[in-house]
Parts: structure tokens; sequence; C-alpha cells
């Protein structure tokens, strides 16, 4: 069975119950009927492959334990990752996302930060629902607290990145490792603390994981050029002003005066980017090696992420991995 027929098949029978739960815990929490809940509602309505959800069923499901015992699990990374989506949108301002207007822009910039702080409330609820004893349940949600918190620093160090005039791949690699790769660590190596493993199980998943969340956030930031990532239009990140890794590696490695033009369409009002600076900056990239050096990275971190799982002797799990590091580049399979 193909890692998509997997997933899928993970998906037909449990993403219905892990929904269910989502919807529950408003109510457990006394929001029925309150505008929370109903910008709540919005936002999942949006849809995406909910893929944070089904991760720890997957490690459950490769780990020969029953995926039931994750759903309450999967349905808190599936909140914190809507709740950092949530911010992001608001803090990006960016007005689409899955083809529908953002949160903050159907319902307001106020009410858009008080879902996304309800919604990192509400994981650590659905946390306390796993079936598993007292102490696993506190091992839990301190490691959903603790790397909620990575994920928001991520965010914090975006926005120092965003500011530096010399921006350096480190610091953006020390920053996606935060933002992006600790939802998948929580994810994955959080299963498996949720499900008993050992620890050589549990630090082989957080690497595997650390490098498919370094692998997504690359092939996310090369999608936004080369791809279609759902947004209103190509280029969104260049008008958004995001440091991605073609825009620090082009900055590091441009001459003085192509160096300045790009921080200067990049720090533009968004609105006033035009389609001739995405093509200019797009030209650059590619004149600098920057696209390449991405597709060597995607490389690097696909084998990495394949051979830190593959050292645990599971083949499920390293199937799962492999299979999941090939699904996030295939929508930019031409270029890798």
């Amino acid at each position: 069975m193909t890692f998509a027929e997997h997933f899928e098949r993970l998906g037909e029978r449990y993403l219905p119950e892990v929904l269910v739960l989502l919807e529950d815990v408003v109510g457990e929490a006394g929001l029925t009927g309150s505008g929370l809940a109903e910008m709540c509602r919005y936002q999942f309505d949006t849809g995406g492959k909910r893929l944070r959800a089904l991760l720890p069923l997957l490690v459950a499901d490769c780990l020969d334990e029953d995926p039931a015992k994750t759903l309450a699990m999967g349905a808190a990374c599936e909140m914190v990752h809507n709740a950092t989506l949530v911010h992001d949108d608001v803090q990006d301002g960016d007005e689409a996302r899955r083809g529908r207007e953002t949160v903050w822009r159907r319902f307001g910039v106020p009410r858009a930060i008080d879902l996304g702080d309800a919604m990192f409330y509400l994981a650590v609820l659905l946390a306390q629902r796993a079936p598993v004893s007292a102490g696993l349940r506190e091992a839990l949600a301190r490691r959903l607290l603790l790397e909620t918190l990575k994920v928001i620093d991520g965010q914090e160090q975006e926005f120092a990145l965003h500011a530096d005039p010399r921006p350096t791949m480190d610091r953006y690699f020390a920053m996606v490792e935060a933002k992006t790769a600790r939802l998948f660590v929580l994810a994955m190596a959080g299963a498996a603390e949720l499900l008993g493993q050992g620890g050589r199980v549990i630090a082989g998943l957080t690497e595997g994981a650390r490098q498919l969340g370094i692998l997504f956030q690359v092939q996310d930031d090369v999608l936004d050029l080369y791809g279609d990532k759902g947004r209103s239009e190509r280029g969104s990140d260049i008008a958004e002003g995001k440091r991605s890794v073609l825009a620090v590696h082009a900055l590091e490695n441009a001459a003085p005066d192509d160096a300045r033009w790009l921080r200067e369409v990049l720090d533009k009002d968004r609105k006033a980017t035009s389609t001739a600076d995405v093509d200019r900056a797009a030209e650059l990239f590619d004149r600098l090696g920057s696209l390449s050096f991405a597709v060597r990275e995607l490389r690097a971190r696909q084998h990495a992420a394949v051979d830190a799982v593959a050292a645990l002797g599971r083949p499920r799990l390293s199937a799962m991995v492999e299979g999941m590091s090939e699904t996030v580049l295939e929508p930019i399979r031409g270029l890798v």
C-alpha cells in the first residue's frame, strides 16, 4: 500500500471522528452559539489535507497500535495548526486561503485574534481527552504547550528575520525549524510518546519530523513562485515581504545594487508590488542560483528524514516518512 493510499484509508476511517472532536470541544468549553464557535467552524470549513490531524494516527498504525488512541491528539494538533493559520493570516495580511476569505477578512482583525487565542486553549482541552493514563496525558499536555511555544517563537523569529538587513540562511533555517517543524515533531514524536514508546523511537521520530518540517516549508516557499499555493496570485510571498528560502539566499549572494532593489520590493506595501516586480525577483532568484539551492536543500532534507527513521529498524515507519516526503514534493515534482 502506498503512502497516499494509507493516508486516504485512515482519513476515510478516522477523520470524521476527528472533526466531531473538533466540534465537540467547542461545546465542552461552553462556546456553543458564540461568535467564536461560528468563526471556528468557518476556519475548519476551508478544508485542507488535515495532515497534522492524521499524522499521529499514521504513526500509531505504523507502530502496530490502535490509531483510535491518538484521535484526541490528532484533533489537538489540527487545532493548534489552525490557530497559527488564523494569526499568521492577520500578521501577514493574507486575504484568501484555499480560495476563501481568511477569518480576519471575513470577521475583522480583532475577532480573528480572539479566535486564534481561543483555539490554542481548545487544543489543550482536546489533549486532555486522550484515552491513556493520567501520566501520559500530562506528558502530552506538556509537550503540546512547549511545542506550541516554539512555534510562536518561530513566528517571532520570522519578524526578526524580516527586519534584518542582512538575513542569513542559518537564521532562516532556525526560524523554520521552530515555526514549521515543531508541529511535525508534536504530531509524530508526540504520538510515539503518548503510545509509551522508548526514547530511541521518540528521538528518531523527532529528527525525522524536524527534517520533514523543514522540507515542507522550503517546498512551500518554492511553490509560491513555481506552483499553485492556493493564494490569490503568484508571488504572494514577495508581495507580503516574506524572507523565504529564495529571498534570503538571494539577499546573501546578490550584488549590492540587486540586494538593495530586492529589499525595497520586499518592504513595499503588498498592494504596491507589481507583476513586473515578481517577475524580476524570480529572474534574480534563477540567476543567483537561489532556486537550485532550494532544490538541493529539498533533496538533502528528504534523505535526512528518511535516514533518521530508517535507523530505527521499523520498516513501516520508514515507508511512511519516505511516502510523506514524496507527497510533499509532488506539487513541484518537475523542479525536483
